[in-house]
C-alpha cells in the first residue's frame, strides 16, 4: 500500500523532469585520484579531471548512450574505464575496455565489439592481470572471480556457486558482487549483497565486514538504494582500512583494519555517495551523485576527506548552472514528499485521505450553497 501511494507521488512530480538532465539509471562511482592529486570521475558519460586549485576539464568527451561506470588508474597515472553502449536496432551491448595516460594519449585495450575476451576487465594488477567478475544475477548460478593473464589463458581465482562461503579457490561463494578495488597489499576487496569480502592473490576469500545495511534512526533511505541498503563504490587506505558508499543509505562507511564499522559521515537528500578512492597520501575521495526521481540527475560533486575534516572540493560539476540547481532543489522536495507517504506508516496516509476527502467534501457544499443564491 505504502509502495503504490509512493509511485502515486514519484508520477506526479516527476512531471516537472522536462528541466532536468539525461537520466541516470545506475549511477556511475567511478572515481580516482593520481599521485599529484588531480581527480578523475565519470558522470556516467564524460570523464571529468579536477586539477589541486579545483580547476576543472573534460579529460575523456562523454558520448550520448556510452556509459563508463567504473573507472582505475595505475602507479604511473593511466586511467582505466570500460564503455558499454546499446545498440536498439540490433538489441546488443557492445562494450570495450581503454586506457588514458596523464597527457590524454587514447589507447583501446580492447576494441568495442559484442563478444569481449574472457576476463578482461579494466581491473589489473603489477602483473597485467586482469581480474573479472563473472555472474547473472537473473539465473543466480554461479559467481566467479576470473584472472586472466597477459597471454590470453583464464582461469578462475575464487568462486562457485552462487552463495556466501569463505574459504579457498572453489571452496568460496559469493552471492551479487557490485564493486571491486585492490588494496595497497595486492589484494582485491569486493561488495557482495550487503557484505564486503577480501580475496588474496592465491584465492583465499574472508568476510571483512557483513550486514551492511544496518539503519539507524539519523539515516535517510533513498529509493535508488530500495529500503535494505544499496553499497557501491569501495577502496581501501595503505593502513587497512575500508571505505565504502552505502548509497541506499546516504553515508559512508569505514570499516577499520580490526574490523570495526563506522558511519564516517551522512549527506542530505537528493545527494547519496557512490563512489570513493583513497589516495596515496592518505586523503579519501568521494562522488556523490545528486539524483533527482524518476532519475535524472543534477551532476556529481567531489568531497575531500582530510582527517577530521570534510571538504567540499567540487558541487555540480557536470551539468552545472540554473537547471542543475533547480533539478537539485527539485529532487530534495521530491523525496520529502516521498518519505512522508512511504515512511510515514498506513495512519499518515489514512489521516491524508481523510483530510482530502474532508476538503472536497466542503468545496461540493459550498458550490451548491452558491449555486441556491443563484
Amino acid at each position: 500500500m505504502r509502495l503504490k501511494f509512493a509511485l502515486i507521488i514519484v508520477t506526479v512530480v516527476g512531471g516537472w523532469s522536462g528541466l532536468a538532465a539525461p537520466a541516470n539509471a545506475h549511477p556511475a562511482t567511478g572515481i580516482v585520484v593520481d599521485r599529484g592529486g588531480n581527480v578523475y570521475f565519470s558522470d556516467l558519460e564524460t570523464v571529468w579531471k579536477l586539477d589541486p586549485a579545483g580547476k576543472k576539464t573534460v579529460f575523456r568527451a562523454g558520448v550520448s548512450g556510452r556509459h563508463v561506470h567504473e573507472l582505475a588508474i595505475d602507479d604511473e597515472g593511466n586511467v582505466y574505464g570500460a564503455d558499454l553502449s546499446y545498440k536498439p536496432a540490433r538489441q546488443t551491448w557492445p562494450s570495450s575496455v581503454w586506457k588514458m595516460s596523464p597527457d590524454g594519449n587514447f589507447t583501446y585495450l580492447v576494441e568495442p565489439t559484442e563478444n569481449p575476451p574472457r576476463g578482461m576487465s579494466i581491473w589489473r594488477d603489477r602483473a597485467g592481470n586482469t581480474y573479472f567478475i563473472d555472474q547473472n544475477n537473473h539465473t543466480k548460478t554461479q559467481t566467479l572471480l576470473l584472472r586472466r593473464e597477459p597471454n590470453g589463458r583464464v582461469t578462475t581465482l575464487a568462486g562457485s556457486a552462487y552463495a556466501h562461503k569463505d574459504g579457498n579457490g572453489a571452496a568460496a561463494n559469493f552471492g551479487s558482487v557490485g564493486s571491486m578495488a585492490f588494496a595497497p597489499d595486492g589484494s582485491l576487496y569486493l561488495t557482495d549483497g550487503t557484505s564486503v569480502r577480501r580475496v588474496s592473490m592465491a584465492g583465499a576469500v574472508t568476510t571483512v565486514a557483513q550486514d551492511l545495511n544496518f539503519r539507524t534512526r539519523e539515516d535517510k533511505p533513498t529509493l535508488f538504494g530500495g529500503t535494505g541498503g544499496s553499497l557501491t563504490g569501495l577502496t581501501v587506505d595503505a593502513n587497512g582500512n575500508v571505505y565504502v558508499a552505502d548509497a541506499g543509505n546516504r553515508r559512508l562507511l569505514k570499516i577499520t583494519s580490526a574490523g570495526k564499522v563506522e558511519v564516517v559521515y551522512r549527506v542530505e537528500p537528493p545527494f547519496f555517495p557512490n563512489g570513493v578512492f583513497a589516495a596515496a597520501n592518505g586523503d579519501v575521495y568521494v562522488m556523490e551523485v545528486g539524483l533527482s526521481l524518476p532519475g535524472t540527475s543534477s551532476g556529481p560533486r567531489v568531497r575531500k576527506l582530510s582527517g577530521a575534516k570534510n571538504e567540499i572540493v567540487a558541487i555540480g560539476v557536470a551539468p552545472a548552472g540554473i537547471k542543475a540547481a533547480v533539478i537539485e532543489q527539485l529532487g530534495a522536495k521530491t523525496e520529502r514528499v516521498i518519505e512522508f507517504f512511504y515512511f510515514g506508516g498506513a495512519t499518515r496516509v489514512i489521516v491524508i485521505l481523510m483530510s482530502a476527502a474532508l476538503v472536497i467534501s466542503l468545496v461540493a457544499v459550498l458550490k451548491r450553497r452558491r449555486e441556491r443564491r443563484i
